[in-house]
């Protein structure tokens, strides 16, 4: 979990719903620091200083609503982790809060312990989790990595070309959650899997495949990978299996997401069949470390 103190801003023109968040505050004893904004004005302005971890903004406000303040910070490049808020009507907002990259859309009345179970998600989501990609294919762990990019969770990955790689990557650097592809030359998936858990019993192991075989997938979770995924993955997917993985609640909003974007399904495509027609599959490649994006 992050290990600093946050700075929260709830926007809601009802001192009621502030309360709460007050509340919460006052729980925390001391690592949440309040900001109050009474209108979407003052929400605005507030976001706009950048220096905001997370909010909470309420849909219907005086002056500017929850949605334009929320676009305008988007506008200028705010990135802030940020939560909806309104009553019974949530459903009118869904794609519009998907849209603009919202965390939840919290329906009201809600719960201290619903605030919290934000805050937990976020406290983990900032702190950045130490990934390594197994894949034989220099362009699937390219791909991966530009999936896992578009995670809430920020990360810092790292690339191995084979198992031999990975077990010998393992001995030196502690990874929190290792993707690793099922179907490899040499010391295949699930040999790598077994030996990677014998070192490191508590690593999140994420087994990934092409190839739809439940018996396969079966096997790897008896031999102790804490998920499987099928390519092509996307992700939403990604942030569900590590909302899993970490214990985390997963957002209503998840349910309201559309379909896959088009030039993301595309990205698999293209590029696995360029791989296919004449090859960027490697398995000499150089191990790399790559930074990613903060949430």
């Amino acid at each position: 979990m992050l290990d600093r103190s946050i700075k929260m801003l709830v926007a809601d023109d009802v001192d009621a719903i502030r309360s709460v968040f007050r509340e919460v505050a006052q729980r925390s004893c001391g690592w949440v620091h309040l900001i109050e904004a009474s209108n979407g004005r003052e929400c605005v302005k507030l976001l706009s200083r950048g220096d905001i971890d997370l909010a909470f903004i309420d849909v219907y406000m005086p002056e500017m609503s929850g949605l334009d303040a929320l676009r305008g910070a988007r506008h200028v490049g705010i990135r802030t982790f940020v939560t909806l808020m309104s009553g019974a009507d949530c459903d009118n907002f869904m794609d519009v809060a998907r849209q603009l990259r919202a965390y939840e859309f919290l329906r009201k009345p809600f719960r201290v312990r619903d605030v919290e179970a934000i805050i937990d998600t976020y406290r983990r989501v900032a702190k950045p989790a130490k990934v390594l990609v197994v894949d034989d294919s220099m362009t699937v762990r390219r791909i991966i990595q530009k999936m896992l990019a578009g995670s809430i969770f920020r990360m810092d990955c790292y690339e191995a070309p084979d198992g031999e790689t990975a077990l010998a990557f393992c001995g030196s650097v502690t990874f929190d959650v290792i993707f690793l592809d099922s179907n490899m030359p040499g010391l295949d998936g699930l040999a790598t899997l077994d030996r990677l858990l014998l070192h490191n019993p508590d690593a999140k192991v994420v087994m990934i495949s092409g190839e739809r075989d439940k018996n396969h997938e079966t096997r790897a979770l008896r031999r102790g990978a804490a998920a499987f995924m099928y390519k092509p993955f996307y992700p939403p997917d990604v942030d569900a299996a590590l909302q899993r993985l970490f214990g985390l609640r997963s957002p209503d909003l998840a349910a309201w997401q559309s379909a896959t974007p088009v030039a993301e399904h595309n990205t698999w495509n293209r590029s696995t069949s360029a791989e296919a027609a004449g090859g960027e599959r490697t398995s000499g490649s150089r191990v790399r470390n790559a930074s990613s994006r903060s949430p």
